[in-house]
């Protein structure tokens, strides 16, 4: 009988898949014993393509595009799988579980990729598969095609789903991949919590209670900043080690891509990494971070959140911190999501701003991804310091009809924070103490509050986090739950206590130094806004001073008394100026935390706006 002859191809593609199943074997058996893989989940029913945008379809079938692919086999199969898989893995450690997952993860995108190589080749040969990125925490790929070849995308063996999008493919740079130096338990750096002066809202939201209290200050973390730019500022580098990080856009490890400035814009990404764990320093004064002892790493990456999410699971994160917002993705959704599920099963807890949409988006659109995605992304909302919602903090409910999730609307945000005139620093070390606004600030005090709670208990899981940090939250708008500020106001202090009592319990522990007195850390709101005064703050000058600053006011300048009168409203303001005539006055101000006594000529004066907030003369 004649034998038929194998093609060269297919003995290749043989002997790759019997080599690729021995290395697998013999790292399991060297790892963990074999029935500790995590199990995988197969998606169901037919290849799925979503729709091409208008805004591609119209530019022809040779218009490039880039095609994200999943494979059907993934950690989580469909829309319900987290629920339902969170309650599998809850009783695993988070150590081990982000172990077995990532490596799970890896061996599943070996697989998936062994079976479909013939084809991708195929691709490459004809010209309809270039700048091809491997990923697996969300076992495929993304690459650039053109429209028309799309549908052939459909053979490739094991392919489930197919999202086409704008072109995003990113420039390939000359530097490595890098990682971040352990610097977890830094024996250089020991937390004074009465060494440096604190911010209000580190007060507000308790989290100095934590720090005295219970010791808890954020060590052993490490907190990811997703930004696009990040300043050299020298308050930053006097109070931690060098800005680390990877640009995902370049390939590169150069995070400040812009020259150094003073505008608050240029300052956005350093400011959010100080608002979660920056430290104070002899020349800076005062920490701004509420886990001051916690660390930091920044990426940029505009069209790879899938590398940047890995290098941040790779890296041991324990936050990820996304103070961006992106509207009209459709379908695309899905893809964030599922990226960003498998991302908190193997640890990371993700936080994003609720956004600063409400004057001019409708609901459920004016919450966006990545801070709609329920669950797993934990999002908040802003409030002025008198507790009051700021009128631009988005609301929710978002609705969730994708062809991958379908659970309709859903509550948003969680929690809710501070996000307006808050301090800022500025390159040359000063500090103005009422100066940015936004919700891109609010999601890092959510984040720096996390941070406190995996310094308390590293083996949290985010679920567990999510379902502690919203329980001890004080309520501040209308009882319950309500789309505005969420389960209330972060409560840093009542969260890290329970963190506590359950550590306590897991590990066998007394845990009644914690159940004793179980309001004791609730917000007091009278307490509270009997200490709130009323200040103004100057907002519009030049951050130059006539002369040496003597004779004139600043921009950031706590105007406390004129004449010796205290000064606490816009319309106070208004009629002393024009009562003076343009004569002398003298005005007591406090800047750069010091009071300070300035004669200024109201005829001469540059300037005339003032704004009322919520403020303290000095940080205590």
């Amino acid at each position: 009988m004649a034998t038929r002859s194998v093609p060269i191809g297919l003995k290749l593609v043989i002997c790759l898949m019997a080599v690729a199943a021995f290395l697998h074997c013999v790292e399991i058996a060297q790892a963990q014993p074999l029935g500790q893989t995590i199990q995988f989940e197969s998606i169901q029913g037919d290849i799925w393509i979503s729709g091409i945008p208008k805004s591609l379809s119209r530019l022809g079938p040779n218009a490039e595009v880039t095609v994200k692919i999943w494979f059907n086999r993934q950690l989580l199969g469909e829309g319900d799988s987290y629920r339902r898989r969170i309650a599998e893995f809850d009783s695993i450690p988070r150590s081990d579980l982000r172990a077995r997952s990532v490596r799970s993860l890896k061996q599943e995108s070996e697989k998936s990729f062994l079976l479909a190589k013939e084809s991708l080749d195929d691709l490459r040969k004809n010209g309809l598969l270039t700048d091809f990125r491997r990923h697996w925490i969300v076992n495929g790929f993304s690459a650039t095609t053109r429209l028309s070849a799309i549908e052939r995308f459909k053979r490739i063996p094991g392919v489930s789903k197919i999202f086409v999008v704008g072109k995003t493919n990113t420039k390939k740079g000359d530097g490595e991949l890098s990682t971040v130096e352990d610097r977890r338990n830094n024996s250089d750096f020991s937390f004074d919590p009465e060494r440096w002066l604190h911010p209000w809202y580190t007060r507000a939201l308790k989290a100095d209670k934590v720090w005295s209290e219970f010791g808890v200050s954020g060590k052993g973390t490490l907190n990811i900043i997703h930004d696009f730019h990040f300043s050299k500022s020298p308050p930053m580098d006097k109070s931690k080690s060098p800005i680390v990080g990877f640009n995902f856009n370049n390939g590169t490890t150069n995070l400040c891509i812009r020259p150094e400035s003073s505008s608050t814009r240029d300052l956005h990404g350093v400011m959010c990494a100080a608002i979660v764990c920056g430290r104070g320093s002899p020349d800076f004064g005062y920490e701004f971070g509420l886990a001051p002892s916690g660390e930091w790493a920044g990426v940029i990456s505009s069209g790879e959140i899938e590398s940047s999410v890995e290098w941040a699971i790779e890296n041991a994160a324990d936050t990820y911190s996304m103070s961006f917002s992106i509207p009209g993705l459709g379908e695309y959704r899905s893809h964030w999501r599922k990226i960003l599920e498998h991302g908190a099963i193997c640890g990371i807890c993700f936080v994003s701003g609720a956004g600063n949409f409400a004057k001019t988006v409708k609901t459920p659109l004016q919450m966006r991804t990545p801070e709609d995605i329920p669950e797993v992304v934990f999002a908040a909302a802003g409030v002025h310091r008198n507790l009051s919602k700021t009128s631009f903090s988005s609301t929710g409910p978002v609705l969730w009809k994708t062809e991958h999730y379908d659970e309709g609307e859903v509550q948003k945000p969680e929690v809710c924070a501070f996000n307006h005139q808050l301090p800022v620093f500025f390159i040359d070390g000063t500090v103005r103490e009422s100066a940015i606004n936004g919700n891109s600030f609010a999601g890092p005090m959510f984040c720096g509050s996390i941070a406190l709670m995996r310094s308390a208990d590293p083996e949290l899981h985010p679920w567990r986090i999510r379902e502690i940090i919203t329980s001890t939250a004080s309520d501040i708008g209308s009882p319950g739950f309500d789309s505005s500020t969420g389960h209330g106001l972060i409560n840093c202090y009542r969260a890290v206590k329970e963190v506590l009592r359950q550590k306590a319990i897991r590990d066998g522990k007394d845990p009644s130094r914690y159940q004793q007195e179980l309001a004791k850390g609730q917000l007091d709101e009278d307490n509270y806004f009997a200490k709130l005064s009323s200040h103004l703050v100057v907002v519009n000058s030049g951050r130059e001073a006539i002369g040496n600053g003597k004779t004139n006011l600043l921009e950031g300048d706590i105007i406390d008394r004129v004449e010796g009168a205290e000064v606490t409203s816009e319309g106070d303001w208004a009629g002393l100026i024009a009562r003076s005539r343009g004569q002398s006055l003298k005005i007591k101000v406090i800047r750069g935390q010091k009071p300070i006594e300035i004669q200024v000529s109201a005829a001469k004066m540059r300037i005339r706006k003032v704004r009322e907030v919520y403020a303290e003369p000095v940080f205590k």
